[in-house]
């Protein structure tokens, strides 16, 4: 059997996409400008249509070196249009330990009702469950998400929007945090002010939490720093120096070579 070669994902803190799905609908203030829905408007795709796509579902199966696979960057896993293809999902992510599947939601309300019937961290500790938190209007999906076993719990602060002050609570939650702004046009880009980012930061390095400063976000390519790509992502001469933070959570489970690949197909 051939398999063609996966190539690696753009995004800094995965190894891989996968999108067993495709299609989703906009649910808070972070949707505004996905990237999701400029990309398949401009290939003539209804983005709102969730469709299962056959060619991508059982990628990870083949996929030989275990890595970190963010899982579904252009839907949402706990969307209700893909309810009949979860199962089946799941099943995948079973059967392949080897990775370590980084699943991010703005919907934390689905999650408990969307889990496998054998879900415990002993069969899925492979399994980060994340939610996105744009401003202090979205901290509850923090809560939610605390409701869940799991092995890593973490929290993407990507588009920031606005300040936010994390309790106690709050922080023993969070296993990891990603910090980023918004990729988007010139014109429409919507800036986060350093200060939010600095505060951030300050309460995440202050409690011990693995931080992962992702991108600046476009305001700061077209108006301050000329960062070397337009999310102001990638390290340059003129990236401050401060925010050239990558941690990940301490994590030993998973990304493990499979030599035998015809033992998980």
């Amino acid at each position: 059997m051939q398999f063609k070669h996966f190539k690696d994902s753009k995004i800094s803190w995965t190894k891989k996409t996968w999108n067993p799905w495709r299609g989703c609908s906009k649910v808070s203030a972070a949707c505004k400008h996905c990237y999701m829905f400029r990309i398949y408007k401009s290939k003539g795709i209804d983005p709102k249509l969730v469709t299962r796509q056959d060619l991508t579902f059982e990628k990870p199966l083949k996929i030989r070196k275990g890595c970190k696979i963010f899982t579904c960057s252009m839907s949402d896993f706990f969307h209700e249009g893909a309810d009949e293809w979860r199962d089946d999902a799941w099943e995948i992510i079973k059967q392949t330990p080897r990775h370590s599947y980084l699943i991010l939601t703005k919907r934390p309300e689905r999650i408990k009702d969307c889990l496998p019937k054998d879900w415990c961290k002993e069969h899925y500790s492979h399994v980060w469950l994340g939610v996105t938190v744009e401003t202090q209007k979205e901290v509850h999906r923090i809560h939610t998400l605390g409701e869940i076993p799991c092995e890593i719990r973490w929290v993407s602060f990507e588009p920031l929007l606005g300040d936010i002050q994390l309790s106690q609570k709050e922080l023993d939650i969070i296993d990891w945090a990603v910090l980023g702004g918004e990729s988007e046009s010139k014109e429409r880009v919507r800036k986060t002010e350093l200060s939010w980012f600095n505060s951030l930061m300050f309460q995440f390095l202050g409690y011990g939490t693995p931080l992962f400063f992702k991108q600046l976000g476009s305001y700061y390519h077209y108006h301050e720093y000329k960062v070397r790509d337009w999310h102001g992502e990638k390290y340059c001469d003129r990236f401050p120096n401060r925010y050239k933070i990558r941690q990940y959570p301490k994590y030993d489970q998973g990304e493990k070579e499979i030599n035998n690949l015809k033992s998980v197909l």
